[in-house]
């Protein structure tokens, strides 16, 4: 069975997150969503979520949309989640660039061997978490 993993904060969760988790499901039969924890969105995003990191790990978990979901590592970079999980493939969104230079660096200095799929985004403009939150939706 292939695991495929996905990254984010899937604080509301919407249409773009929907597409998202969507189309990283077509590359394998388990899907698991690692959840930003509150102190990483406060210090990233300079913002308190909407729901705090256990709820948000109940929503998507409830949203279908994944098979699991686990709070992401509390030393960012350090990708513990991933070694524990062994997924085959982690998909990132367009948006999450700095994160796949971070992955890339950890895979080759741990010589795994991860496939890496990036996702287009969905009607970015209407559905963006920032944009969502600038015209306070």
């Amino acid at each position: 069975m292939k695991t495929v993993l996905v990254f984010g904060t899937f604080d509301v969760i919407h249409p773009g997150h929907k597409y998202f988790l969507e189309q990283s499901a077509q590359y394998g039969e388990r899907v698991v969503a690692v959840v930003a924890r509150d102190e990483f969105v406060n210090r990233t995003k300079r913002k308190t979520p909407v729901h705090n990191q256990n709820e948000r790990i109940e929503h998507i978990k409830k949203s279908g949309l994944v098979t699991d979901a686990c709070l992401s590592d509390i030393v960012t970079g350090t990708f513990q989640v991933v070694a524990e999980i062994d997924p085959h493939i982690v998909c990132f969104g367009h948006d999450q660039i700095k994160l796949v230079e971070s992955f890339r660096i950890w895979l080759k200095e741990n010589k795994k061997d991860i496939e890496i799929i990036m996702i287009d985004s969905y009607k970015r403009d209407q559905y963006s978490s920032t944009v969502r939150n600038k015209n306070h939706y």
